[in-house]
C-alpha cells in the first residue's frame, strides 16, 4: 500500500512538472475515490476538466485549485437562546407562586381570609396550629 502511495505521489510530481493532463483513473487514485464517483461531478459540472475527442482529462494544478475552493470549514453552531422563551419562562413560574400564594391571603371580595388564614395566636391558644 505504502508503495503504491508512493509511485502515485512520484507519477504526480512528474505530471506538474511535465504540466501533463491525468485520466480518470489517475485522478481516482489520486483523490482515493470511485471512477464512477468522478464521472458523476463530471456530468454535474461541479470540476474542472477537459474532453479530447470524448476523453476525460484534468489538469491537476486546476484540480489542487478545485479542491481549495471546495473546502468546507464546519461552523459549529452556537447555543442559541431564545429571548421570548426564558421570559416567559419567568412569567409561568412567578403566576404559579402568585396563584399558590393567593389562596392564603385575605381576599378583598368575600371580606374573609384565605384558607389557612385567619387562626393567628387564636389557634395556637387552641392546640389546632
Amino acid at each position: 500500500m505504502l508503495h503504491t502511495q508512493k509511485k502515485i505521489l512520484r507519477q504526480i510530481k512528474l505530471i506538474k512538472e511535465m504540466k501533463a493532463l491525468v485520466t480518470i483513473k489517475g485522478l481516482s487514485e489520486f483523490l482515493n475515490i470511485k471512477t464512477s464517483t468522478l464521472y458523476s461531478w463530471v456530468n454535474k459540472g461541479s470540476m474542472p476538466v477537459y474532453k479530447l475527442n470524448g476523453l476525460l482529462r484534468f489538469d491537476m494544478e486546476e484540480i489542487e485549485e478545485w479542491i481549495k475552493e471546495s473546502r468546507f470549514l464546519l461552523n459549529v453552531p452556537q447555543k442559541v437562546i431564545k429571548r421570548g422563551t426564558k421570559n416567559h419562562s419567568i412569567d409561568r413560574i412567578v403566576k404559579k407562586a402568585i396563584d399558590e400564594v393567593k389562596g392564603r391571603e385575605y381576599n378583598s371580595a368575600s371580606g374573609k381570609p384565605g384558607r389557612g388564614q385567619g387562626l393567628g395566636k387564636e389557634g395556637e391558644e387552641n392546640g389546632t396550629l
